[in-house]
């Protein structure tokens, strides 16, 4: 694994102990899995790329042979991309395709050697006649991957997710998620650790928060 200066983060799981245990423990090996992951983000205006390293551990108290995520190392993250497009309704598949092969040469990395990932097309990116397309060709060439074009619930929840809004609620405040993206603006209502609420609207928005259009 490269080494990156990225900050990463332990998950925090009511209930199971805050200490890793000793990695040269002998029994360590069967409790722990070390994934590498990547996310792919195509979205209305702009895509990048985010590598990670997954470390999951067995739910031993619960006698359980579930994993869960414990630690997220972020190991190289790409540049911003605008979304290139070929006409109103087509994506540009190859220059968005050396894009993603360019960002595996600076991360240092192949694509036989990422273990998990996700695939997605949000927003207005994810209307065009290619998307699906799109989807297939990176699941085969860019790893082994997840894949899907999310509608506005699923990309008012990733957002919410992401942005630390539904961790932020588990204290017992109601917070509110603002995601807004190249074509559409997504709502959330997060509350006790849960999305409570969404909701989507189509078109920008000015500063000060009126819709610009429709």
């Amino acid at each position: 694994m490269h080494d990156f200066p990225h900050p990463h983060e332990h998950e925090d799981h009511e209930g199971e102990p805050d200490a890793l245990p000793d990695e040269a423990d002998p029994i360590w090996a069967g409790e722990r899995i070390e994934l590498r992951s990547v996310g792919i983000d195509i979205g209305s205006s702009t895509s990048h790329l985010t590598f990670s390293r997954l470390v999951l551990r067995r739910l031993g108290g619960h006698l359980s042979s579930r994993f869960r995520v414990v630690q997220r190392d972020v190991v190289h993250q790409s540049p911003i991309l605008l979304t290139p497009y070929r006409s109103p309704v087509m994506i540009d598949t190859e220059r968005l395709n050396a894009f993603v092969r360019d960002t595996y040469t600076q991360a240092g990395l192949a694509p036989d050697g990422i273990d998990t990932g996700a695939v997605v097309i949000t927003g207005e990116a994810a209307r065009k006649e290619n998307a699906q397309s799109i989807l297939t060709m990176f699941a085969r060439e860019a790893g082994r991957f997840v894949c899907a074009t999310a509608g506005p619930q699923l990309e008012a929840i990733m957002a919410a997710h992401g942005s630390g809004a539904v961790a932020r609620s588990r204290g017992g405040s109601a917070v509110l998620s603002v995601d807004i993206g190249g074509g559409t603006t997504k709502l959330a209502v997060c509350r006790d650790g849960e999305v409570a609420a969404s909701s989507r609207r189509r078109g920008r928005v000015e500063a000060r928060g009126r819709p610009a259009d429709r």
